[in-house]
């Protein structure tokens, strides 16, 4: 299951998160070294496009969250991270590491509301459902073995735990191989209900080197 997260309500930034088969040029930027930043206040989607595009860190957000927000002004020599943070300043969002190169947008959650202990436990354990549903789903077709490309992926269930949409957040470097596994997800059925219907989750799988253990083990 390595590699595999699901994030409720968020979508992607494109970026250096481009696929394969898209001929963008990512300025790679270690995210240990501090890089020049010069961004006033502005919108906060065009800020974190312009973020985006000066690292080689992804954001992942939906339009929702950032609609209406305002970033705060960075100016100076920052660690890339510590930068992100200083632009999310007064926007009641913070960030959440999804990968070593990758961030969801989250609201910032007060002691108040945090959430109960099993109310927690129950979400991580739908989350493990949802995940190991995909998984399952993917890893039947050999021509989809996961861990060989970059998937993100957009998922809703409905009340009753079937997938009532499912959409690719970029291309995974081949259009049939992308139909495919919107297809197939399309057909997963959860066998609980979801906790809340209402929120999609994101699921972000990437590429893994042969050294590592595969995302596909054999299915039971």
């Amino acid at each position: 299951m390595a590699n595999i997260v699901a994030y409720t309500g968020v979508r992607p930034l494109m970026g250096c998160m481009a696929a394969l088969a898209l001929s963008l040029v990512c300025h790679q930027v270690r995210a240990s070294a501090e890089i020049l930043f010069d961004m006033p206040a502005q919108s906060l989607k065009v800020a974190l496009e312009k973020f985006d595009a000066s690292t080689n860190l992804s954001v992942f957000f939906s339009s929702e969250l950032a609609a209406g927000k305002m970033s705060s002004a960075v100016h100076g020599f920052f660690m890339p991270q510590q930068a992100l943070k200083m632009l999310l300043e007064g926007t009641g969002l913070t960030i959440q590491s999804v990968a070593d190169d990758a961030f969801v947008l989250i609201p910032v959650v007060g002691k108040a509301q945090a959430a109960h202990p099993v109310a927690a436990s129950a979400s991580r354990y739908f989350d493990g459902l949802v995940q190991e549903g995909i998984r399952k789903a993917l890893c039947a077709r050999e021509d989809l073995a996961l861990g060989t490309y970059r998937l993100a992926m957009l998922v809703k269930l409905d009340q009753g735990g079937q997938v009532q949409e499912a959409r690719l957040l970029d291309t995974t470097g081949n259009r049939q191989r992308d139909a495919a596994i919107v297809s197939e997800v399309q057909k997963l059925q959860v066998s609980q209900p979801p906790l809340a219907p209402e929120k999609p989750f994101v699921i972000l799988i990437k590429p893994r080197a042969k050294k590592e253990k595969p995302v596909c083990t054999p299915l039971q």
